[in-house]
């Protein structure tokens, strides 16, 4: 008996020496097993919490006022451009109705935009106004939609707003632009049509009487010249005379559409000439010629313009300003082309006659501002009474044009 025990002593311990080392194999490996899923899941958390921080940075720094309101319309949350767009700290805004950024009888259909929100609906690119700390309202693009819990209760209702007060402007701008390119475009046809009947008057009544009574005279010296030659000759002179002064006034009637020397020597030789035809008929009126632009500087499309201003600008000295001297003046100043008529005459009240519209020749005042911003020009008039008139029409040329 004595000897047989020690060896179960011995088999015992062998027993339990594998039994515990195979607790403990499982034990590591169960713990192993925890530590790769405690990892992984670590791992997921600073994923996670990356994102997040991702996420908080959009909110934070988006380019749109983003807020954040709980279910009775408070604001619990904003970011820094609604910070910048409403005019309130973050401390100030937080725990104020959403009202408080309302027009009061805007207050029924942001509660429309709300009561869809909190029916899981998303309200996306309406146009509303907002109003700042201090009361400026201005137009905006929002966007509302619900935030849920991880039950898919509606805990919040977030709003994106984006300021288009710029766009709106623009788009009045290019209305008002629309506008008035159609008046352009209706008042050049109108300067069109009395240019039209002035030259079919002058036609009709000047250059056809002529043509008749020509007409009628040479058929009278038909009749005349075998009979009494003499009185036929002399007939046939007066007849010559006549024809010469209708040839004279079909070529005053085409200068005044388009003198020929402005395409045949250009817009400086055209003032020059004018100005001499001026002066045949207003011999009293001195005329004092400043021109500092080369020809080539003045684009095509141009001179006709400048030269019918002048033209009409030194009609309207000699009829009503009283002057007895008159500055012509055209220069290019950087990309600028400038053209200026000044009088010393009385000067008039700009305001009592601007409404005024010269019918028969299709010019005037209104219409030479018209003929100018129609090609996209300004033109400006300073006259008082008393001080004489300046008027002043102003072209932008060359790269800032383009730009």
């Amino acid at each position: 008996m004595n000897d047989r025990e020690p060896k179960k002593t011995s088999e015992g311990v062998e027993v339990f020496s594998d039994q515990l080392e195979k607790m403990v194999a499982e034990r590591t490996g169960q713990l192993q097993t925890t530590v790769a899923n405690l990892e992984k899941k670590v791992e997921e958390c600073k994923r996670m919490q990356t994102e997040l921080h991702k996420l908080s940075r959009v909110f934070r720094d988006a380019a749109d006022s983003i807020l954040i309101e709980d279910l009775s319309g408070t604001i619990v949350e904003m970011n820094r451009e609604a910070e910048k767009s409403y005019g309130w700290d973050r401390a100030e805004l937080i725990g104020k109705s959403i009202k408080t950024l309302l027009l009061p009888d805007r207050y029924p259909y942001a509660w429309q935009l709300r009561k869809q929100c909190l029916k899981g609906k998303d309200v996306r690119n309406w146009e509303g106004f907002r109003v700042d700390k201090y009361g400026r309202a201005f137009p905006t693009l929002v966007t509302a939609f619900p935030l849920t819990d991880e039950n898919g209760r509606i805990e919040f209702v977030a709003t994106i707003t984006k300021d288009i007060s710029l766009l709106k402007e623009l788009e009045l701008e290019l209305q008002e632009s629309q506008h008035r390119l159609k008046e352009f475009s209706r008042k050049s046809i109108e300067a069109l049509e009395a240019d039209r009947r002035t030259v079919s008057r002058e036609l009709h009544d000047s250059i056809g009487g002529n043509l008749a009574a020509v007409k009628v005279a040479l058929e009278s010296i038909v009749k005349k010249i075998f009979e009494r030659p003499d009185e036929a000759a002399s007939s046939l002179e007066k007849a010559i005379l006549h024809l010469a002064e209708t040839i004279k006034e079909c070529k005053q009637i085409s200068a005044n559409l388009r003198p020929e020397i402005i395409d045949d020597m250009g817009l400086l030789a055209t003032i020059d000439w004018h100005a001499r035809q001026f002066n045949q008929y207003y011999n009293h009126i001195r005329i004092v010629r400043q021109i500092d632009v080369d020809e080539q500087e003045v684009p095509e499309p141009l001179k006709i313009v400048i030269y019918r201003v002048i033209q009409e600008a030194l009609n309207n000295a000699a009829m009503h300003s009283k002057a007895d001297t008159v500055y012509i003046r055209l220069k290019k100043t950087g990309h600028y082309i400038e053209a200026e008529v000044e009088d010393n005459g009385r000067g008039f009240d700009f305001n009592a006659v601007s409404h005024r519209i010269d019918g028969m020749s299709g010019f005037g005042l209104k219409s030479m501002r018209e003929r100018v911003e129609i090609i996209g020009g300004s033109f400006s008039l300073h006259s008082l009474p008393g001080t004489g008139t300046c008027i002043r029409i102003e072209f932008q040329i060359g790269e800032d044009r383009a730009r």
